[in-house]
């Protein structure tokens, strides 16, 4: 019996033990993220009711863009192809008018192209690199853990899924070259159409497109190439502008390009990406610039270049971009999908594959394990109850002020990503992204909204929505005085408009 004993444990290969408990916290996770999904939370971490609020825009049949400077004055600061796919899929299945309906199908999506995008890992690192299935996996869910919780339901998630497709496409490409001139240039033009993809996702798109020109330019220098890739990406940009785009791209620009114009806050920087990503996860930046340097050293594989390219070019971008207020860890996630194919590309080119993959593993993953307990909701759990009763007086509200407006009124709200009555007023509801409007681009004048006191002094807000301890008061500098409670729902107390009596 204690050969047996001692014959078993021999068999336990210590990265299978690591292996097992990455994938332990990778599945609690998973899991947390499906009740996150499931639940009534208006909010996930990441001022993700905006795009929520976009959603249930289209799906009402309003336009995703208009002119912020007019009610109901929105910002949209994201490209569309998100906002278009969940909405769609909302409306085939019959719940656009739903807003439970809509977080939900929001979250799950962002969860399943969060795993489509560990699928494409997996897939790189198996059939591109032939990397040992043990660290294969391991480091596949290194990326599933490191992603932040802001992003379980903004339109990041389906931008990283195309940016890891192109990665993919640039690095088989070299790996192993098509001996016909033709396929080689057909790969050209799908990394630019999955580039076109990552764009029109998210506006940060722009810098894989300039990754890439810079890439056939100097590091392969194939001209060729970089036409076909253009070629793919013009094709597929202009298809999908024609689709998704406004005929005015005034209103495009205000949105994507001005509501992204939160200025520069080095405060912001120091709390928030300092503290709390770079003390936290130092190991991550220190391993992805040893990968870059070990990858530099080898000067004629344009493989490892391209990757230790990639590495230092976002991180240097994350890091510029993340001093706008606003900024937050994923910024950083470009950067960390290029270290763990670097690394493992290292790996690839070790004599003993399997024991340097073992070290690795070892030296490395146990540090990635506290990924699961940082930022990722654990907390949330227990304000789902709380959140659920919430949701339901944010629906009387609705269905009590909705009947009560004419098509030129509107209501203003004290509530934004603490509550759903927003998305629930839906188009009605003036400022619904409000982080956006008033602690950004208004103190820096990108927006004025000057016609908002002209809505007030005209009685075109007949109700406010407000809770029981911010009575109205001022709003934008315009005085809120002439409103008076009316009705009670929950936390919300509504206020109805009472025009001043006129002296005599």
């Amino acid at each position: 019996m204690e050969k047996i004993g001692m014959s078993f444990f021999k068999k336990i290969h210590a990265g299978n033990i690591l292996l097992f408990l990455l994938c332990s916290m990778a599945f609690a996770l998973l899991g947390l993220r499906l009740v996150l999904a499931l639940s009534y939370l208006p909010e996930t971490g990441g001022v993700s009711i905006n795009v929520l609020y976009g959603i249930a825009r289209l799906s009402g049949g309003h336009p995703l863009y208009t002119s912020p400077e007019l009610p109901p004055f929105p910002i949209i600061q994201y490209m569309p192809l998100h906002f278009y796919l969940v909405s769609g899929i909302a409306q085939l299945t019959g719940n656009g008018g739903d807003v439970h309906a809509l977080m939900v199908i929001n979250r799950l999506l962002c969860l399943l192209f969060d795993l489509f995008s560990v699928m494409v890992i997996v897939y790189t690192l198996r059939r591109v690199l032939f990397i040992p299935a043990v660290l294969t996996w391991a480091m596949s869910c290194i990326y599933f853990l490191m992603i932040p919780g802001i992003l379980y339901g903004r339109s990041d998630n389906l931008y990283l899924l195309f940016f890891l497709v192109t990665l993919a496409i640039l690095l088989k490409s070299f790996l192993y070259p098509r001996s016909k001139a033709l396929q080689v240039l057909s790969t050209a033009m799908l990394a630019g159409i999955f580039s076109a993809l990552a764009f029109f996702s998210k506006q940060t798109g722009v810098f894989l497109v300039g990754f890439c020109t810079l890439h056939y330019l100097i590091t392969e220098r194939s001209f060729k190439h970089l036409l076909a890739y253009a070629g793919g990406m013009l094709i597929c940009g202009g298809i999908l502008g024609v689709l998704f785009l406004p005929e005015s791209f005034v209103a495009v620009k205000m949105n994507v390009v001005d509501g992204v114009k939160n200025g520069i806050n080095p405060g912001w920087f120091i709390e928030v990406i300092l503290k709390n990503f770079f003390l936290k996860f130092s190991y991550v930046i220190a391993a992805g610039f040893l990968t870059a340097y070990l990858l530099f050293r080898s000067r004629q594989d344009i493989a490892a270049r391209m990757l230790a390219t990639g590495i230092v070019f976002f991180f240097l971008i994350a890091l510029l971009t993340t001093f706008k207020a606003g900024s937050g860890p994923n910024y950083f996630m470009e950067f960390i999908a290029f270290s763990i194919l670097g690394m493992a590309y290292l790996i690839r080119k070790t004599e003993n594959m399997s024991s340097t993959a073992v070290v690795f593993a070892l030296a490395l993953s146990p540090f990635f394990l506290l990924a699961s307990a940082n930022d990722k909701g654990w907390g949330d759990v227990s304000q789902m109850k709380k959140m659920r009763a919430d949701y339901q007086d944010c629906i009387a509200v609705k269905e009590y002020l909705l009947p009560r407006l004419s098509a030129d009124e509107w209501v203003l709200t004290d509530f934004h990503k603490e509550s759903l009555v927003n998305i629930c007023l839906s188009d009605k509801a003036l400022f619904p992204c409000r982080e956006v409007a008033l602690y950004f681009t208004y103190p820096l004048g990108v927006f004025r909204f000057e016609a908002f006191a002209g809505l007030v002094q005209t009685g075109k807000i007949p109700f406010l929505v407000f809770g029981k301890k911010d009575a109205p008061d001022t709003f934008l500098e315009v005085s809120l005085e002439d409103y008076k409670p009316e009705k009670e729902f929950g936390r919300y107390i509504i206020y109805r408009y009472q025009a001043p009596l006129k002296a005599d």
